[in-house]
């Protein structure tokens, strides 16, 4: 498949989009306790419409993970787990620091870690150490470059967040800046793992390939696992909150029925579940075409786009009437620089295919070079299990 970066980066910014519109819908649904929302919603969005999108997009589905490394399967789900742990101490981060210093430190580590990180060790083959080769060219310091402005960029939003902050009279519950920097680098820390979640799936791919998937959706086969493993985390939080708080009965009838009907509540959090479902949905398309070389970058666009479009929002829904004019030039230094910084990284990647040699064959896909000697290591593995 022929890389264009610049196609990828459009396909990430619907998905970052659509990622940052996802919690839109609980604006609507004030009677629910934040816990049956949340796993109400989470339950859409991690468990039935990633199972769903999996059998209508990757054909032979049921055969793929009967057929699939079993240990691959098992990989994703637990990195999907760990991510979850880093999403419930993103939330216990806010009530000390606040949210935008909270959210710029958790997405700062997120996108620097997940990005980096995978380029010294990956959850399929081990240590790597293609970081120093990968930033060692002249495309991949344009790519370096351009990830460390987005990092530069995601400071200046949150810092332009936490001056509202302070402006509007919004504090945290309980102000503790040694709880919450920690909960806070934890959450961007674990949050990262989530993109081990995704390559842990490298496997389950070239499976669905074989039986028919096609290359720009194959990702939606690991989908599935990355997100059950973050939804367990979720649930048994929730469940303890439904507990403690006495609440379970919200998801059989509302405490005002005059305000709503129940079915409308549950529409709302299907539709948050499937617009968090649809940002890596096209985040799997849109990675496909940022081809081989510095496709690692994927995550880190992400990341930054998700800060760009959660900013933007916040103008669209009216959160900064009122701040102050330095406060809103230092988010439009910011958001500028985000976006400068992924044009850079595009370039860095557009430069970095054009230097790759050209495929041996035109049928055999850029993303299964990638997933062939990993193949390889399980059919050796199998045959000697077989013969012994």
């Amino acid at each position: 498949m022929q890389a264009n970066p610049f196609l990828g980066v459009s396909l990430h910014s619907i998905g970052a989009l659509s990622a940052s519109s996802c919690y839109t819908p609980q604006k609507k649904t004030k009677q629910w306790a934040w816990e049956i929302y949340w796993v109400t919603q989470a339950t859409f969005g991690w468990i039935i419409v990633p199972f769903v999108g999996a059998m209508l997009t990757i054909p032979n589905f049921f055969e793929v993970l009967r057929t699939a490394p079993s240990d691959a399967m098992l990989r994703s789900f637990v990195l999907g787990l760990i991510y979850g742990i880093g999403g419930l101490s993103f939330g216990l981060g806010i009530r000390y620091i606040g949210f935008s210093l909270n959210y710029t430190i958790a997405i700062g580590l997120s996108a620097g870690l997940g990005t980096l990180l995978p380029l010294i060790w990956n959850p399929n083959d081990g240590f790597v150490w293609e970081i120093v080769g990968k930033f060692s060219t002249g495309p991949g310091l344009i790519v370096l470059a351009g990830i460390t402005l987005s990092l530069i960029g995601i400071v200046f939003c949150g810092w332009a967040g936490a001056l509202r902050e302070r402006a509007g009279g919004a504090s945290p519950t309980a102000f503790s800046f040694k709880k919450g920097v920690p909960l806070a680098v934890l959450a961007g820390t674990l949050s990262a793992i989530f993109n081990y979640a995704l390559l842990a799936g490298a496997p389950l791919e070239a499976v669905a390939v074989e039986n028919g998937a096609r290359e720009l959706i194959k990702m939606n086969v690991v989908i599935p696992f990355a997100c059950s493993g973050a939804w367990v985390a979720s649930f048994l939080w929730c469940i303890f909150l439904i507990i403690r708080n006495r609440t379970g009965s919200q998801l059989v009838r509302l405490p005002d029925k005059s305000k709503g009907g129940l079915p409308f509540y549950y529409l709302m959090a299907l539709l948050s579940g499937m617009m968090w479902y649809f940002q890596f949905f096209f985040y799997g398309i849109g990675h496909q075409f940022m081809g081989v070389a510095y496709g690692f970058t994927s995550w880190a666009i992400h990341m930054a786009l998700l800060i760009l479009f959660s900013n933007l929002y916040g103008k669209i829904f009216r959160e900064w009437v009122g701040t102050d004019k330095l406060p809103r030039t230092i988010l439009y230094i910011g958001m500028m620089i985000i976006i400068i910084a992924t044009l850079i990284i595009s370039y860095g990647n557009y430069l970095g295919e054009k230097n790759q040699p050209e495929p041996e064959s035109s049928s055999t896909t850029t993303r299964l070079i990638e997933t062939d000697s990993q193949m390889l290591n399980y059919m050796e593995r199998g045959i000697n299990n077989e013969t012994s």
